[in-house]
């Protein structure tokens, strides 16, 4: 199976925040920021008669609501303009032994041994290197009759982490 895909800013980005804030810990930290905010809202509109908040509350919601997206915003971005492969017109290739890909400044053949684990989403097939890197195939640049031909390439790894949608 062959795919030409490219990788645009908004989407990476976009991929990189759903798959940031879907953990555990930063779904705590979120819920802690608005527990926080709830607290500042009733205290002000006087609901019940909660402590007055004090300044670490008030820091502390600015840095999870301000300064922790910034930070990971130019992460993502210091990422996506470093990449040798990110931003431009691919050519995966898949076939039940290898992944091959070809780019303007990339060649790069994997055999599925050395894949980490496989990962669908409803954008994208993620096949990740290690536990931090992914060839991302996103699904709006083939057929989906073909997404079904993958899943059943994905289906033949039995020596490999593979979480697919159910369909």
């Amino acid at each position: 199976m062959i795919i030409h895909t490219e990788i645009s800013f908004p989407e990476y980005r976009n991929l990189l925040f759903k798959l940031t804030y879907r953990k555990p810990g930063m779904r705590l930290i979120l819920a802690v920021a608005l527990l926080m905010l709830i607290w500042i809202l009733v205290y002000y509109f006087h609901i019940l008669r909660v402590p007055e908040p004090k300044i670490y509350q008030y820091i502390t919601l600015g840095f999870i609501t301000l300064v922790q997206p910034t930070v990971i915003f130019w992460t993502i971005k210091q990422v996506f303009d470093s990449s040798t492969h990110l931003g431009q017109q691919l050519k995966i290739e898949l076939t039940e032994d290898i992944i091959k890909m070809h780019g303007e400044s990339i060649y790069m053949e994997i055999q599925w041994n050395n894949i980490f684990k496989v990962d669908e989403l409803n954008t994208c097939f993620l096949i990740y290197q290690n536990s931090l890197s992914a060839i991302i195939i996103p699904k709006k640049d083939f057929p989906e009759e073909d997404h079904q031909q993958l899943r059943n390439i994905f289906g033949t790894l039995s020596d490999l982490p593979v979480h697919l949608k159910q369909k």
